[in-house]
């Protein structure tokens, strides 16, 4: 079997889709009997967090003819990809050429525009249902990352339910508890206190930050709240409450976080705190848990089937509630403790190496 995938978003303008993209095709390159292996990637683009070509010998690294959301791409990739006679393509999500050689399987993440809709222009959300639609009338194969994204799929497109299999996804290697000497290094790199939260995610709507500033405020002597990852100045309003509530002495906002210092931070968080309002999976939340930080994060269906029993949970609509959850796992050491060891089994038992085998599953049935 002739497998061609689509990394193309491995770059940092693609931070959830290039992770799910870039860890899943290093797993597949380690699968035995998995067949040829051919990886399409655009060495343009901007790409801080990835080596996108340091995969096994055998491993075919193409550059693509056209980066993704162009014109190009749906006029001169169609062209490449018959070249390449792929026996099943595989796109990690509604990004692709429209006209593509079949059989493909398409990974669909989460549905934010269609179940988020106030965030989003009418025209936005037309144009991504009639994408997505497009894209999922040919499709062999559907990937979706839980049951909740899932369950979103069959109710806005019906009749769906038969291409449909949910893969989990994985937590890498290089997220684990770090060594003293590591953790040193991240501390003396950002500057960090001896206690902190943090939270790891753009500032997009719906990964809810102002009610996480807004609970923070009411939690008397907390330790500093981080918040890592990009943020688009096109959104003010994070910084806005910032300012509003007074809070520019405790909160510190560092941008985005190199790949190998992630785990110095998370590990060396005295918690991990996560107030999204939806998810197609929840990655941030596993991986804080396999680096030992305790996890506190939004009660809904997705970060429920992620996270399991090993995280402490809070109703995301309800500043209150989030704050009731700070203040316990501030205060209470054991919590915190039990939150740890039970983050680690949950973490170890998500693995990009078992998402591989299943994904791989899923390319024979396309075939």
């Amino acid at each position: 079997m002739r497998i061609l995938m689509d990394i193309r978003t491995a770059g940092d303008r693609f931070p959830g889709i290039g992770r799910y993209a870039y860890h899943l095709a290093c797993a597949l390159a380690r699968q035995k009997n998995r067949g040829e292996l051919i990886l399409l990637y655009c060495p343009g683009l901007a790409n801080t967090r990835f080596d996108t070509l340091s995969f096994a010998a055998d491993v075919k690294i193409v550059a693509a003819g056209a980066p993704p959301l162009t014109a190009r791409e749906q006029l001169l990739l169609p062209l490449q990809l018959r070249r390449l006679a792929p026996g099943v393509t595989h796109f990690p999500s509604w990004i692709m050429p429209y006209a593509a050689p079949r059989p493909f399987v398409l990974t669909v993440h989460d549905l934010i525009p269609l179940c988020l809709p106030a965030y989003y222009k009418p025209w936005q959300r037309r144009a991504y249902r009639a994408s997505l639609a497009f894209s999922l009338r040919f499709a062999a194969r559907v990937i979706c990352p839980s049951q909740a994204t899932r369950c979103n799929l069959e109710s806005v497109f019906p009749g769906i339910g038969s291409r449909l299999s949910v893969i989990p996804e994985g937590v890498a290697e290089s997220f684990r508890p770090c060594t003293k000497k590591e953790s040193d290094r991240v501390r003396t790199k950002y500057t960090l206190p001896e206690r902190y939260l943090l939270h790891v995610g753009s500032n997009k709507p719906h990964k809810n930050l102002p009610a996480l500033l807004d609970a923070y405020a009411r939690v008397g002597r907390a330790p500093e709240l981080l918040l890592a990852g990009a943020h688009d100045p096109r959104l003010p309003e994070v910084r806005r409450r910032i300012e509003l509530l007074g809070l520019a002495n405790r909160v510190r906002l560092i941008g985005s976080v190199p790949e190998e210092d992630l785990p110095g931070l998370y590990g060396s968080a005295q918690a991990f705190v996560f107030p999204s309002t939806y998810e197609g999976f929840g990655l941030p939340p596993l991986e804080a848990m396999a680096c030992g930080s305790p996890v506190a994060c939004s009660d809904i269906p997705s970060l429920r089937e992620a996270a399991g029993s090993a995280a402490l949970f809070f109703d995301v609509c309800s500043p209150e509630s989030i704050a009731n959850a700070l203040q316990r796992i501030i205060g209470d050491e054991e919590l915190r403790a039990g939150l740890r060891a039970g983050g680690l089994r949950r973490a170890a038992e998500l693995t990009w190496d078992l998402a591989a085998q299943k994904t791989l599953d899923v390319y024979r049935q396309a075939c």
